[in-house]
């Protein structure tokens, strides 16, 4: 005996369903991120930013760089390290670094049961509620988001802190410094990530060199450097600008008819 067609197929068709409002928010990152390139290219603003630190030795080496160049860049940090290295994030701070949370042990939401990742921001808050409000940004490991960690990010108010160009710090095989500012060269601008935890030395060289050569691009060609957080802020007035100019628009018109 054929079992109906309705229910051959409802569970498949559920799973789906379940599935795709479960990673609907990757959709949500890449609409965003596409955002926030436009805004840098047409403001010209380049955000250096740095995840999983902080680090002793590659961190306080950046913050001399950056401190000699008048920068100010955007460090998400990992709660898990910032024991024992909390006068290199009131260093940080005091400079005018925007100090930003990345996590607690850099739970990818994708690869674990829904609860941890959400243990893992509830963890990373608390680690740094000595330098990050309970809805600073928040930058997810791996850039990986659920439905869950959306939802417990926006029930705190947090904003979304996404890059529009990785250096490749990470990967197998490192690019060339070079290779990184001709990308953000070619954009017009954006959100470089970087990582300062601790790592090998040619990996602290790149990224220092990166950071170098990234400073020495805008200076030359007239990019504004910012932090993340100072560009969400200008982008979301633009954005409520454009939504009330929108409305009243409307309104003339209707009175019109």
């Amino acid at each position: 005996m054929l079992m109906p067609y309705s229910l051959l197929t409802v569970g498949p068709l559920a799973a789906a369903l379940a599935a795709g409002m479960y990673f609907a928010p990757h959709k949500l990152r890449l609409m965003q991120q596409r955002a926030l390139a436009r805004f840098c290219k047409r403001t010209r603003s380049l955000v250096l930013s740095y995840d999983d630190g902080p680090s002793a030795v590659l961190t306080p080496r950046l913050l001399d760089l950056l401190r000699d160049s008048n920068i100010k860049a955007t460090f998400f940090l990992l709660g898990r390290n910032v024991a024992g290295h909390e006068s290199i994030v009131d260093r940080a701070q005091h400079e005018g670094h925007g100090i930003e949370c990345h996590g607690h042990d850099h739970t990818d939401a994708w690869k674990t049961a829904p609860w941890r990742p959400l243990r893992d921001i509830r963890k990373g808050y608390a680690a740094l509620e000595k330098w990050v409000p309970p809805h600073g940004l928040f930058r997810p490991p791996r850039g990986k988001l659920t439905l869950c960690t959306w939802l417990a990010l926006r029930s705190r108010r947090a904003r979304i802190g996404w890059w529009t160009i990785d250096s490749g710090d990470t990967h197998a095989t490192l690019p060339t410094p070079e290779s990184v500012v001709a990308r953000v060269l070619e954009s017009g601008g954006g959100v470089v990530l970087l990582h300062d935890h601790h790592r090998t030395e040619p990996r602290m060289r790149f990224v220092l060199e990166t950071t170098r050569l990234l400073v020495e691009l805008a200076q030359r060609n007239g990019l504004a450097t910012r932090r993340l957080g100072d560009v969400l802020d200008e982008l979301g007035a633009d954005h409520a600008s454009a939504v009330l100019q929108r409305s009243a628009c409307i309104s003339v018109n209707e009175r019109r008819r």
